[in-house]
């Protein structure tokens, strides 16, 4: 008996999970199931943004929180930003997400995480390869039950390796190669050094609502040059399930589910996927990609270091949209910020709507897209 072709298996999966698991609600992986102090103080650490609400207990209790704050995108930590579910024989390209958040999220805070699938939206082009737009929703209760937060996922699955790496012109000859990682001069790098000294947070002095204008400035962010130290930081901040095991327990857990390893070339044994993020092996195997790049969960977290620089101690975000529109790899640096796009009072909140950047050192955007921040109207009048 014949086995089923690529197109046969794609079909029947795309069909059972239409079946069967669009409107399930799914229990998520949790890593850091408590906001202790020190979980997220290493979130802070690895997302690259010591805010003294996040990092200092002294200062934070002197605010009118009373005390120290998770930073919003420290719900990474207690599940990534996607719960993707496997389509067989597609790819899956993390594309975007929007996060929600109902309140701030306090040190000793501990969570519960449950990921509901979408409808599936099939994008295919045609004479073109299956391409299937996929989306859950992860929903964060804290101790009281209550939703702290929301994330919506967004994936494309595709039988194309999206990760770039050399193409072929119609003649056979190679197109030109993804950019490689160069050094950058000293001078440049005296900019750059320069720049990141002069970032901060606005802290304790209050951004009022009345104050703000339509078309003032949100100061970017630097994050880069991206390099692997980045990316263990990053996955020590949110305890990243993907990567947690070591040795032994490694093997054989990529042994027993090989849909989450790849082998390494130079030892012939497994290693888990995520280190596609890390090793330039995994990044050529999976994606196609010379170079390893950000996580795109990641990058969307990078936008909540510029919004929360400028809306201060008093400020709140309340909801974050980002599309992800490049890639971010290794040697490069980004500047993520934006502009107030409008204000507005919003169900008795005073609310100021930012677009938001991020672009690479080649003037290339690689991501976009959009906040709300709830600010004091007045002294009187906190969010």
């Amino acid at each position: 008996m014949s086995k089923p072709d690529i197109s046969q298996i794609i079909e029947r999966g795309l069909a059972k999970y239409r079946e069967r698991m669009v409107g399930e609600v799914l229990s998520a992986p949790v890593c850091q199931r408590v906001a202790t102090p020190e979980a997220i103080r290493q979130f802070a650490q690895g997302l690259g943004d010591l805010n003294p609400l996040w990092c200092d207990a002294q200062y934070a209790s002197a605010t009118g929180w009373g005390g120290v704050l998770a930073p919003p995108a420290f719900l990474n930590a207690v599940c990534e930003g996607q719960a993707i579910v496997g389509l067989p024989g597609l790819i899956a390209f993390f594309v975007g997400a929007r996060w929600e958040w109902n309140g701030v999220m306090r040190a000793g805070d501990s969570f519960t995480v449950d990921n509901e699938l979408l409808p599936l939206a099939d994008k295919t082009k045609p004479c073109h390869p299956v391409r299937v737009f996929q989306q859950g929703v992860l929903r964060y209760r804290d101790q009281r039950g209550e939703v702290a937060g929301s994330c919506r996922w967004d994936m494309m699955r595709s039988r194309v390796k999206l990760g770039g790496g050399k193409k072929k012109k119609p003649s056979g000859e190679a197109a030109p190669a993804v950019p490689q990682r160069e050094p950058y001069s000293p001078e440049k790098l005296a900019e750059i050094y320069e720049a990141i000294r002069t970032e901060k947070p606005r802290g304790a002095q209050p951004r009022y609502w009345r104050d703000v204008a339509v078309g003032d400035e949100v100061p970017p962010v630097i994050k880069g040059p991206l390099s692997l130290s980045d990316m263990v930081a990053w996955a020590a901040g949110i305890a990243w399930h993907r990567a947690a095991l070591a040795h032994g327990p490694k093997l054989m857990h990529l042994l027993d589910n090989p849909g989450l390893a790849y082998i390494d070339p130079a030892s012939g044994a497994p290693e888990p996927i995520a280190m596609s993020h890390m090793e330039p092996a995994g990044a050529r195997i999976l994606m196609g990609s010379p170079l390893p790049m950000d996580v795109g969960f990641q990058r969307v977290a990078w936008f909540t270091h510029p919004v929360t620089n400028w809306m201060g101690d008093a400020g709140r975000l309340v909801s974050l949209e980002v599309r992800l529109g490049g890639f971010v790899r290794f040697g490069d640096i980004v500047w993520l910020g934006g502009r107030v796009a409008a204000k507005k009072h919003v169900g008795g909140q005073a609310v100021a709507d930012l677009e938001l950047q991020c672009t690479n050192q080649r003037g290339e955007e690689v991501a976009a897209g959009t906040a709300r921040v709830a600010l004091p109207d007045s002294a009187a009048q906190p969010v």
